[in-house]
């Protein structure tokens, strides 16, 4: 009776209400923090709100780029180069227009196809205004018309370009190789061959060429050497060939074997899976042609006695491009996708980097003044003269033009802002009662400042680093497009747009897609900032 007893009591106490705090009026006061009152604020901002969707989708379609369905980024169709965008029209048939309207155009400037002299005053015109894409457009137009009429007919070695080209169009196929299989002799088991040693990759393909080992090294230790070779040339021109052979060995000294295996891994990997291609190539010709066959085709082929891969052949003229091909034919739209891709991670990773460095700093010298306090402000003062873009170019220059170095050069220099306006707001608080008595307890230095001052500071640098991201992005366009950024065949919105500037009155797509693209996130990430600014802001309470 009495456990029962006890049980009860504590029921009612759970159940009892605990006193509420209430106004002069009665009323009840509700307790409200700054993230809440922050975000009911930022939820009446609309354009905010449309800017925290957009984002979001970027986002989603950079990180699950590698699962949809789209082409690889990186896959160049030589046969596709510089197809418009079309939601209706393959590939093939992008292909047989534009040959068509090439052949027009030639007979018409041959004076095999003629026009009025209204027409012919019209073409001249686009032409001195260099707005080929219009003269091609018109003559496909009128040579359809014409050769429909039967006023204009195609020659002998027209018709055969013709014929030809539909014939390819036809049963060209594009052959992906999934996984090439290895059959142990031993034991009968399957193997994956990329999955295997360096040793045993070698070995694997010098018994298919009829090559030792040594030779198949000691040929692709050359090729590699050629490739650094050539990517030394075009980053550093003017050089005499002995410097540029001194810079070669300079890079090989700094490659540990590890790095050196796997190149000649990679590499001999790459020549049996292009084997593995023609061989699937030669045996699948005949489906190319067979109308009942059904694609995508999903088949294992035979290399060797022991060596088979299971491949993927596709139609390579059906496809379809909506936002139209690059000058090598890459899909545009897998370029925007992954482009953004690094773009956004770019952005996000360097704001993150320049953040943590200038709140770190930023906070050492508010809170302990003095000669930190001066010693750090003096070497921001010193930053901040010299010229920032110019300070960028010269650390991709001394540790090379990749990806992480890109992240590296631009944190480096980014953290002064926000270190003085962290060190502001640290000074205004440390001062205040809370951090008297977390002292007057004990506590720490690093405890103050980690666990109480920055926290108090969020707020400031949550908007700063939301306004950071589209300057980051901006920064890396900049330096893409003036080729000291992203290298191939990689892409970013920089890179892409200054891709595209070079032919942009013939092929418009190539700069207008990336372009608004990049546009509409920073627009959103803009108005974001704006967005939390005025949330985090307690002088916009009554604003919204």
């Amino acid at each position: 009776m009495k456990r029962e007893s006890g049980y009860q009591m504590k029921n009612i106490m759970r159940k009892k209400q605990l006193p509420q705090t209430m106004n002069e009026f009665d009323q009840v006061v509700k307790g409200n923090s700054l993230s809440k009152d922050a975000w009911r604020r930022l939820k009446k901002n609309k354009m905010a709100v449309i800017s925290v969707i957009i984002v979001s989708i970027y986002i989603l379609l950079a990180i699950c780029a590698p699962i949809l369905p789209i082409y690889p980024y990186d896959e160049i169709v030589l046969d596709h180069q510089n197809l418009k965008p079309s939601f209706s029209k393959t590939s093939g048939e992008l292909m047989f227009e534009k040959r068509l309207a090439d052949l027009y155009t030639q007979a018409w400037r041959q004076g095999r196809l003629t026009l009025s002299e209204e027409q012919n005053a019209i073409l001249e015109t686009w032409i001195d205004k260099n707005q080929a894409t219009k003269v091609w457009d018109y003559m496909y137009v009128e040579g359809n018309r014409q050769l429909e009429s039967g006023t204009f007919t195609f020659n002998t070695a027209e018709n055969r370009t013709v014929n030809n080209l539909k014939s390819k169009i036809a049963t060209d196929l594009q052959i992906t190789v999934d996984t090439i299989w290895t059959t142990d002799p031993q034991t009968g088991k399957k193997l994956n061959v990329e999955k295997l040693s360096t040793e045993e990759i070698v070995n694997l393909y010098a018994t298919m060429v009829g090559n030792t080992p040594q030779q198949v090294i000691t040929q692709y230790t050359v090729e590699i050497e050629q490739q650094i070779l050539k990517q030394i040339k075009s980053e550093s021109t003017g050089l005499t060939e002995a410097e540029y052979q001194s810079l070669l060995q300079a890079d090989l000294a700094g490659f540990s074997q590890k790095e050196r295996d796997n190149l000649t891994k990679d590499n001999v990997f790459s020549k049996i899976a292009a084997i593995a291609k023609d061989i699937a190539a030669s045996d699948l010709k005949t489906a190319a042609t067979d109308a009942t066959a059904e694609f995508p085709l999903n088949k294992e082929i035979q290399i060797k006695d022991s060596l088979s891969a299971s491949v993927k052949a596709t139609k390579m003229h059906e496809r379809r491009y909506y936002l139209g091909t690059d000058y090598v034919g890459r899909d545009m739209l897998s370029r925007i996708i992954y482009g953004g891709q690094v773009s956004i991670a770019i952005g996000f990773i360097g704001t993150l980097t320049s953040v943590l460095i200038g709140v770190v700093l930023g906070a050492l010298a508010g809170y302990l003044g003095g000669k930190v306090d001066y010693f750090i402000m003096r070497v921001v003062d010193i930053m901040y003269g010299l010229p920032y873009m110019l300070l960028v170019i010269i650390a991709m220059a001394i540790f090379g033009r990749n990806i992480l170095n890109l992240f590296f050069a631009l944190a480096i220099i980014s953290w002064l802002t926000i270190s003085r306006m962290v060190r502001g707001q640290i000074m205004s608080l440390k001062n205040q009662e809370f951090i008297e008595a977390a002292r007057s307890m004990g506590a720490s230095t690093p405890r103050i400042i980690f666990r109480h001052l920055v926290p108090n500071s969020l707020s400031v640098i949550i908007v700063f680093s939301t306004l950071r991201i589209p300057s980051f992005i901006m920064t890396e366009s900049f330096l893409s497009f003036l080729g000291l950024g992203v290298q191939a065949p990689y892409a970013s919105w920089g890179s892409l747009v200054g891709n595209g500037v070079g032919g942009m009155t013939l092929y418009p797509w190539k700069l207008f897609y990336p372009a608004l693209a990049m546009t509409i996130f920073l627009f959103a990430m803009n108005f974001l900032g704006d967005g939390l600014r005025d949330a985090f802001d307690p002088q916009s309470k009554n604003q919204l």
